[in-house]
């Protein structure tokens, strides 16, 4: 079993997930910390295209195959949020790149602008 933090693209996973078979391992289970990332990040997050991310569009059954793992198992967005121990953890922390329900809104022209990071998305967070 691997534990690891988030999958964004699946690069490094799927590199781990062959050497831990090429080295005799009879099956990789995959366990990550957070829900699978579904939506870019807007605020300051160097991140691939949406279209990049290994689990959009994508069942977890089919991020296992990808990835060549024998299981792949995500924590729940209420069991992160829960895991924090802070209390209206989901007021209190973005999750835009889980839910694509992002805190202020972001425009147009910078959800598909190749310099949308250095744009920035929005003057201020709401409070």
């Amino acid at each position: 079993m691997v534990v690891d933090d988030s999958i964004v693209r699946g690069t490094t996973t799927r590199a781990l997930v062959k050497v831990l078979l090429d080295a005799g391992a009879a099956e990789v289970h995959m366990r990550i910390t957070s829900p699978p990332i579904l939506y870019p990040c807007f605020y300051g997050i160097d991140m691939a295209n949406q279209d990049e991310f290994i689990a959009f569009d994508k069942t977890v059954a089919e991020v296992s195959r990808e990835l060549g793992a024998t299981s792949v198992a995500y924590l729940s967005l209420d069991g992160l949020m829960r895991a924090t121990g802070v209390v209206h953890a989901e007021k209190s922390f973005c999750a835009a790149c889980f839910t694509g329900e992002y805190p202020c809104e972001v425009p147009e022209r910078l959800r598909f602008s190749k310099f949308r990071y250095e744009e920035g998305a929005c003057d201020a967070l709401p409070d």
